[in-house]
């Protein structure tokens, strides 16, 4: 999921979202394995020299030394539940983030009529700092509490927006619409509501309403290598393509002072994103609509990402597709991880567990990897390997049935193609 935040045309749109996102996808698409990268159209060739030079090769040597040692497919393992007894609550330590949680109340700001369902928009309780804006689709004519399912966004360098990356609103900026389009196709969480699931989308921390403000930031103080940029936003027009292009890029800039800041404070960013999406999957489970016992939860990019860690913290997840994130860490060390945001880093986690690893603790639930193979923001050796660990985790589990890996001949994104399996899937074994 790249952090990189271009302007607002069509070109800079795909930067995170590659630029094959709506060409064709084969109708087989392969379950396991992908080829190198200098055989698949679109890939970027592999430098030639690590991005940290002589550094490389001690960063290399510390992950090997790092091997995951919780991994369910380690000799010591032999019951599943045992396992994850043991591991979850380490995995949640890793994340330093566990708030007191305020009550949960049914305060809601707005209900809007949509075709095939409800839209409303409303408040989750979260701490004492700070609620969490979320929208909830809710299907019409339900008769009895029917499945719910938690549906995040994606990151793609768009901060501006949250919850709209996959909630069409009738009067929606032109840019946005175009970044949905090249990113998804369409907006899927309606989707997702036509077929009958309460879906509940939030804005994840540092998006949509939770945004950094860049435009309430004080020029004549703020660090000195941003000033030139927020005087120059100081001068544009709101809402414009430009002012939207602009907010985008300081959000970016801003994100390593925001890790900073966190990871000062005692926290880690995924930790922050896991524990709304925890608080997320409370609110839904309390909605008179919802049946508590089948949640499902899906995404792209850091919305796969954030999907992988939710259920590895939180058992009540019963189907999850992870779409665009999913790859072994230790092969991202050479060239890949210039791409990524501060969002994903959960220091130390490597020593215990890989994201395959991690992921694999929602097991017995079903668990679908959605890769695309055009993909530049993992080495295709990374993203295969965490499909066959995987793949051995569920056979080892003695339900090999409940996970799939699949790969997609696209680029970074989420195209109706991926999304009808996703659905697919969730049907399967919600």
């Amino acid at each position: 999921m790249s952090s990189r935040a271009g302007g607002i045309g069509r070109r800079e749109l795909l930067v995170a979202a590659g630029a094959g996102v709506l060409r064709s996808i084969p109708s087989s698409a392969r379950a396991r394995g992908s080829p190198a990268s200098s055989q698949i159209p679109g890939r970027l060739p592999t430098p030639p020299t690590p991005d940290l030079a002589n550094l490389y090769e001690m960063m290399d040597w510390i992950s090997r030394e790092n091997q995951p040692r919780l991994s369910f497919l380690a000799s010591r393992w032999r019951s599943l539940k045992e396992w994850k007894e043991l591991t979850r609550p380490i995995f949640r330590e890793y994340l330093r983030y566990n708030p007191k949680p305020e009550p949960l109340s049914t305060e809601v700001i707005s209900r809007e009529r949509r075709d095939g369902f409800l839209l409303e928009a409303v408040n989750i309780p979260a701490t004492s700092a700070y609620h969490i804006p979320a929208w909830v689709l809710i299907p019409d004519n339900l008769k009895r509490p029917v499945p719910g399912i938690i549906a995040i966004h994606d990151h793609g360098g768009a901060y501006i927006w949250g919850h709209e990356k996959i909630i069409s609103h009738p009067d929606e900026h032109p840019a946005l619409t175009e970044y949905r389009n090249s990113s998804y196709g369409r907006p899927y969480a309606e989707l997702l509501a036509r077929k009958g699931y309460v879906v509940l989308v939030i804005d994840g921390f540092y998006f949509g309403q939770r945004r950094l403000r860049p435009e309430d930031i004080d020029v004549a103080t703020a660090p000195s290598d941003m000033r030139e940029a927020l005087q120059k936003l100081s001068g544009i027009r709101m809402n414009t393509r430009e002012w939207i292009s602009a907010v985008n890029r300081l959000c970016w800039h801003y994100e390593s002072l925001t890790a900073k800041t966190i990871f000062a404070a005692g926290a880690t960013w995924p930790g922050i994103l896991v524990w709304d999406d925890m608080r997320s999957v409370d609110y839904l489970c309390n909605r008179p609509e919802v049946n508590a016992q089948r949640i499902g939860c899906l995404g792209l990019s850091i919305g796969g990402l954030r999907t992988a860690y939710l259920i590895a913290a939180d058992p009540r997840i019963k189907v999850a597709c992870v779409a665009g994130w999913m790859t072994e860490f230790g092969t991202q060390l050479r060239n890949y991880l210039r791409s990524h945001t501060w969002m994903v880093y959960i220091p130390g986690l490597y020593a215990s567990l890989d994201l395959a690893d991690a992921a694999a603790m929602t097991a017995p639930g079903a668990l679908l990897v959605q890769q695309c193979d055009r993909d530049n923001l993992y080495p295709p050796e990374g993203m295969k390997g965490a499909v066959e660990k995987l793949n051995k985790i569920y056979a080892k589990a003695g339900i090999p049935e409940r996970f799939r890996g699949l790969f997609y001949d696209v680029g970074h994104s989420f195209p109706p193609n991926m999304q009808e399996d996703a659905l697919a899937w969730i049907q399967k074994w919600i």
